[in-house]
């Protein structure tokens, strides 16, 4: 057989689906704001890429909340400990409000200095620092929407919030023309316009978040909700350990993006909206791949709860073969048709060509990721999640970085040289994590 068991592909789809769903509704979303943005010009282009990335570092400090919220209540599920669960669930949204007016106080006073790292041109930078403050003010919303994602999916209830995050990104897209453009008899924002309906739609989802947590975690009763709001250190410091290490490795993702940026741009904006633009349509491929992530973590982490370490391995087993299909599948695309992709959002050749080169050379070492997302979620779920970590500090930080300025700067290799640097770092991280996996100690980790 191809597959370990019928029922648990079954199992594993039926939590996937929902989440590749937000994948593409968000994707389409990025595209949609980049395809508004860039029709303004490049220099629009490449702000929105340097602000979205800096956003891109500041959200992924939400996974110090969520992944141990996640690795905490999916074991509390297949202990059938529904008062952990309750008191998981309260810790964590404290612990999501608090950290997010903390982030959000300091990215909106530090704008200007992050954006100013990039050396970018004038404009780039005036315009990189106004999304990064607009977006700012509304980074408590955004970790609040995260982490109360993150307690519906460990409860294995993906489909909800596809929903919540399906109407946010529909809010946003229709406000995009709306604030860009000035319709409605609305003042023509342009470029502000952007961000502007990025803050507005998070807000939004923020108040159906709430709505639903309350309703389907604490059965409507607020009595209930409010007494597990009562701040519990134990508790909290298990969530934070956990999540640590996986926000370490999640953070340093983002922030080598944002060194790569600045490596990119010795190349110039060109080279800087190409990044943007290539990144952008890499979405696609993780699509699949996100709601696999998912699936595995919850599941792993259930019939580990369970004591069921064979139903574990199992679906690890399933997970790997489902990324390698997907893989598969979008090699074509960004082989063949890259030309035709990029054209889709810039009609400026040298951008178009700088971009075909970054999605064929990329693709080569992506097509690895697959080890740290299928073993990444095994260890998430698990709890253990220390050894994601150091493949992505090691991969990113260590090699990436360096490899990329001296490809690019000491070689004379221009772009080219930062995308090899990207695919060859993606080899190194699924050997590091490969390498742990067969230690097997996730198996028998206590959370």
């Amino acid at each position: 057989m191809i597959f370990e068991n019928n029922s648990k592909l079954k199992i594993i789809w039926n939590l996937a689906w929902p989440v590749m769903v937000s994948q593409i509704l968000q994707t389409f979303l990025e595209i949609i704001d980049m395809y508004f943005v860039s029709n303004i010009g490049v220099n629009e282009a490449a702000a929105a890429g340097i602000g979205t990335s800096v956003i891109g570092v500041i959200i992924v400090v939400t996974q110090l909340i969520a992944t141990g919220t996640i690795a905490l209540i999916s074991r509390k599920t297949g202990e059938n400990d529904e008062k952990g669960t309750l008191e998981v669930t309260g810790q964590a949204l404290i612990l999501s409000v608090a950290v997010g007016i903390l982030i959000s106080a300091l990215s909106f006073s530090l704008s200007a200095s992050i954006i100013n790292l990039f050396g970018v041109e004038v404009e780039v930078a005036k315009n990189s620092i106004n999304y990064l403050k607009i977006v700012s003010l509304s980074i408590p919303f955004v970790f609040f929407n995260l982490t109360g994602r993150a307690i519906l999916q460990a409860k294995g209830d993906t489909k909800t919030p596809m929903l919540i995050f399906g109407l946010m990104n529909l809010v946003n897209i229709i406000l995009d023309p709306i604030l860009i453009y000035g319709l409605f008899y609305l003042p023509k924002l342009m470029f502000v316009g952007a961000p502007l309906a990025t803050a507005i739609s998070n807000v939004f989802a923020s108040v159906l978040m709430f709505k639903t947590i309350l309703r389907k975690i604490f059965n409507n009763e607020l009595k209930k909700y409010l007494q597990v709001l009562s701040v519990k250190i134990s508790l909290i410091g298990k969530i934070l350990k956990i999540g640590s290490y996986s926000a370490l490795q999640a953070i340093s993702r983002p922030i080598t993006g944002l060194v790569m940026y600045k490596i990119a741009n010795y190349s110039g904006t060109k080279a800087v909206a190409a990044f943007t633009i290539g990144g952008r349509m890499f979405n696609l491929v993780f699509i699949f791949l996100a709601g696999l992530n998912l699936s595995i973590s919850v599941l792993v982490g259930q019939n580990l709860g369970k004591k069921d370490i064979k139903s574990a391995e199992a679906i690890v087993k399933d997970g790997i073969k489902l990324a390698l299909i997907n893989m598969i599948i979008f090699s074509l695309p960004y082989f063949v048709l890259a030309k035709y992709l990029m054209f889709i959002f810039t009609k400026d050749i040298e951008v178009i060509n700088i971009g075909v080169n970054y999605l064929r050379i990329v693709y080569i070492g992506v097509i690895f990721v697959i080890y740290p997302v299928v073993y990444g979620g095994a260890f998430i779920g698990a709890g253990d999640t220390a050894p994601p970590m150091i493949a992505s500090l090691i991969a990113n930080l260590c090699f990436k970085l360096p490899m990329a300025y001296i490809l690019s700067k000491v070689f004379n290799m221009g772009a080219n040289g930062v995308w090899i640097a990207i695919s060859l770092s993606v080899l190194l991280e699924a050997a590091i994590i490969i390498y742990y996996f067969k230690l097997e100690k996730w198996k028998y980790k206590k959370v």
